[in-house]
């Protein structure tokens, strides 16, 4: 599958796609005639697992350590698994913040909204609390 169409596919810019490879984000490509890269099913697989971990918040040189430490065998399963690790405890983190940004946002659509029925905005309600 040419890049073109890989891009397509995922909605990756081209561009993406050659960082992504010049990083080592995905493996390198192998390259047809005409030096044109010929992206495989394998290939393809690499870059939704690279978007998926994207997703969850890995960082490029994330994604790079993941491969490496992939890629030089099951002696670096625990490695791998406390890398997985750490960015779970992140992601609970900051769904932890979201959360809480999330009530203060409604609330204030309450407070709002109960504004525009009253003609009085007011902040107080003895129910309400930020946690």
């Amino acid at each position: 599958m040419k890049i073109a169409e890989v891009s397509e596919r995922y909605g990756i810019p081209q561009d993406t796609l050659r960082y992504y490879e010049r990083e080592g984000v995905i493996p390198e490509i192998k390259r047809g005639n005409g030096n044109i890269r010929d992206y495989s099913e394998e290939d393809c697989k690499a870059i939704v697992f690279a978007q998926c971990l994207k997703a969850a918040g890995f960082s490029v040189e994330d994604i790079v350590e993941y491969r490496r430490l992939s890629d030089m065998g099951d002696g670096t399963i625990p490695d791998r698994l406390a890398l997985m690790q750490r960015k779970r405890e992140d992601m609970v983190q900051q769904r932890e913040a979201l959360d809480k940004a999330l009530r203060l946002l409604n609330h204030k659509i309450f407070c709002y909204e109960r504004a525009v029925e009253t003609g009085v905005l007011s902040w107080d309600d003895p129910n309400w609390s930020p946690e």
